[in-house]
């Protein structure tokens, strides 16, 4: 956790209300299907802050920090102002930057869980799964909401849109790898 319960508290509150007006706009806007996603991801970010602060997780700011923007990003950038839509790379770029984040996220999450350090090899390989286990899943969420819901515009015009997401996925993770291969994150042993 946040080494200061005051900074995880401004944090959260300052990037609830950001997503709670770019909800409210893009409502107003009739752009229903956005509107929905940033409901969702607020959400979900929420539920982990409390879970984090009810049970005493550990996250590195660093961390924290990109996960904020990635979400950011997806609502402000992605669905606020329609870089889905208008821009062919914006797509691509927050997917390798999501990846990033959320590899190094999951990361820190799972090796709470473990009493032994992991070697650097095993670390790179399991920081490079994470990432593309999240990747492959958020597309086949992508998948299943233009299948259930019909949102319009959809989320995966085509394969070759999501196979370039895939990749940048790669990229993201194996950058996420790298980074959590050779810098410590939480002590000397993680």
């Amino acid at each position: 956790m946040t080494n200061d319960k005051s900074t995880l508290l401004k944090i959260s509150v300052l990037f609830l209300a950001i997503q709670l007006v770019l909800i409210f706009e893009l409502a107003g806007s009739g752009q229903s299907s956005y509107a929905r996603s940033v409901m969702a991801t607020t959400f979900c970010w929420t539920l982990y802050t409390f879970l984090e602060a009810r049970y005493g997780f550990y996250m590195n700011t660093y961390v924290r920090g990109i996960i904020i923007l990635s979400l950011l990003g997806d609502s402000f950038f992605g669905s606020y102002l329609d870089f889905y839509q208008t821009s062919f790379t914006f797509d691509k770029m927050l997917h390798v930057f999501g990846s990033y984040s959320f590899s190094l996220f999951a990361y820190i999450l799972t090796v709470q869980l473990l009493r032994h350090p992991l070697s650097s090899p095993f670390k790179f390989i399991f920081i490079l799964s994470l990432g593309l286990s999240i990747g492959a899943f958020y597309e086949i969420l992508e998948f299943l909401t233009d299948t259930i819901s019909h949102p319009n515009p959809i989320s995966q015009p085509s394969l070759l849109d999501t196979d370039l997401d895939l990749v940048g996925d790669l990229i993201g993770a194996m950058i996420a790898a790298i980074h959590g291969t050779y810098r410590t994150f939480m002590n000397q042993n993680f």
